[in-house]
Formats: structure tokens, sequence, C-alpha cells
């Protein structure tokens, strides 16, 4: 092998180790920057809804972006409450260094204090909304026995009834006088108690349509609130990117940042934004606003 050929295998070589230590340096730091980011999206996803966003975790994809995925409890068995919870004030965000990646984790622990009181609140007025349903049901079904009681007392009467004209069919020392009376009082107990039992029927249609309605509302309620749950992770998600989106600053323009988020589609699927790297940049610089940001995005469930 020539000293010619040797040489530029060598020059080759160094070459591709340069290369390949440039990329491991610039994946570093995406990393690191991406690890900031994951910390600052939850504490201000934490603060934006009241603490229902959890188990916020981040990956890069080289040549695509940065995933970031978290839970909403949004379809849990709080957003079930149909009595309204007081909203809990909140400071604002503060600014934060993305060099000091102490504050970052202070920010966390103060949003939490905060958001424990709002879950305290929130599990409260669950406990007293599933009270009221409950209560509603064991009313109903207290209706129901005392019309099944009624029932059993009118098929006894009537068992007495039909004994007594077999007794007078039969029994020829019978007294006709005497059945006869005791037949009318049972026909006068069967038809008072038929009044009760239409009585406690109507009521139990309804407290059935009550509790029905009841029911129908918590449902509106739900929806309602998990609509007003999606806008604040978008709303939250949108802001956060223009604030603090210049920490990306690593991750190539050409490539994306999406949300992989869970527990906000009524199917159970996850709901899926993509931003494009380059818009963020745009509304870092002032160029567009967060909610142009956010119409933008490419949304769909998966």
């Amino acid at each position: 092998m020539s000293k010619y050929t040797l040489t530029s295998a060598a020059l080759l070589l160094c070459s591709a180790v340069s290369v390949q230590a440039q990329a491991n340096d610039e994946l570093d730091k995406i990393q690191r920057e991406v690890g900031i980011m994951e910390k600052i999206l939850t504490a201000a996803l934490k603060q934006d809804t009241d603490n229902k966003v959890r188990n916020v975790s981040s990956s890069y994809l080289q040549h695509q972006g940065v995933v970031f995925s978290f839970d909403v409890r949004g379809s849990s068995r709080w957003s079930s409450v149909f009595a309204s919870v007081p909203d809990a004030p909140l400071p604002p965000l503060p600014d934060i260094d993305f060099e000091e990646l102490a504050e970052i984790e202070v920010l966390g622990d103060h949003v939490q204090v905060i958001s424990d009181a709002v879950v305290v609140k929130t599990q409260e007025a669950y406990q007293q909304a599933m009270e009221v349903m409950r209560e509603s049901a064991e009313r109903v079904r207290d209706v129901a026995e005392q019309e099944r009681d009624i029932s059993r007392e009118i098929r006894d009467l009537e068992r007495e009834k039909r004994d007594l004209e077999f007794d007078r069919r039969h029994d020829k020392d019978a007294k006709d006088q005497e059945l006869e009376q005791r037949k009318k009082e049972l026909q006068a107990a069967i038809k008072e108690l038929e009044k009760q039992q239409q009585k406690l029927s109507q009521k139990q249609q309804v407290m059935r349509k009550e509790l029905a309605e009841k029911k129908q509302a918590r449902v509106k309620e739900q929806q309602q609130q998990l609509a007003e749950l999606v806008q604040k992770v978008n709303n939250s998600l949108s802001l956060t990117l223009c604030d603090y989106g210049s920490g990306l600053r690593n991750l190539p323009n050409d490539e994306h940042v999406s949300f992989v988020i869970r527990g906000i589609s009524e199917d159970k699927s996850e709901q899926v934004k993509v931003f494009k790297k380059s818009d963020i940049k745009k509304c870092v610089q002032g160029d567009i606003k967060a909610t142009q940001l956010l119409e933008k995005a490419s949304s769909y469930n998966f």
C-alpha cells in the first residue's frame, strides 16, 4: 500500500472521528436542553391545569425532533364532578434562566405546593358530588322497596280473598254474612293499597327522571370540563413554547417539537400535536403570537 493511500485513509479516519465527536456533542447539547424544557413544561402545565398533568417525559428522534408525552387527569374520576370547584389563585409563572437548572427545580416545588391545595378541594368536591348521587339513588331504591312491600301485601290479601270465596262455596256451616263482611274489608284494604302503590309508582318515576337528569347534567358538565381542560393544555403548550422555546437553540430549524397527550380524548385515544421549530422560533422572536402558533400546529388522534 502506498504512502499516499495510508495518509488518505488516516485523514478520512480522523475526519470521521471528528464528525462523530461533533455529532455526539450536538446530541449532548440537545439532550440537556430537552431535559430543561421538560422541567419547564411540567411546571407550566401543572400550574395552568391545576395539577391535572403528570408523567411528563421526553425523547429525541434524530432528524425528526423532540417528543414530549404526558398524561392528563381530565378523564379520571375528578372530571366526573358536576359541582363547581372554586379556583385557587395562582401566581404568574416566573421567568426562568435556562442556565440555572436549580431554579427549574424550585419552580416545580412551588407549583406542587399550590397544586396540592387544589387537589384537596377537588377531592372534597368529588366526595360531595358522589354523596348527592348516592343519596338520590338510595331514595329511589327506598321507594321501589316500599312499592314491592305493598305489592306483597296486595297479593296476600288477594289470596285471603280467594280463600274466603272457596270457603263460602264449600263450607255449608260458614256464615255468609261474616264472610261477606270480611270480603268487603279485604276489597277496601286492597283498594287502599293499590292507591298507595300508584302514588309510590308515580313518585318513583319522578325520582328516576330527576336522577337521569342529574346524570345527564353530570355528563354535560364532564364534556364541558374536558373541553376547557383541553384548551388550557393547548394554551399552556403554545405559551410555554413562545416564552421558553429559545432554550431549544441546538434543535435544527427543520425539525419539530411534538406532544403526545393521553387522557383528553373521549375515545381514549392519544392526541398528538406537532409544532415546527421554525414556527416556534417566529413566536419567540415576536413575529407570530401564541394563538397563531397553536393554529399552525398539526393535531390528530391516534
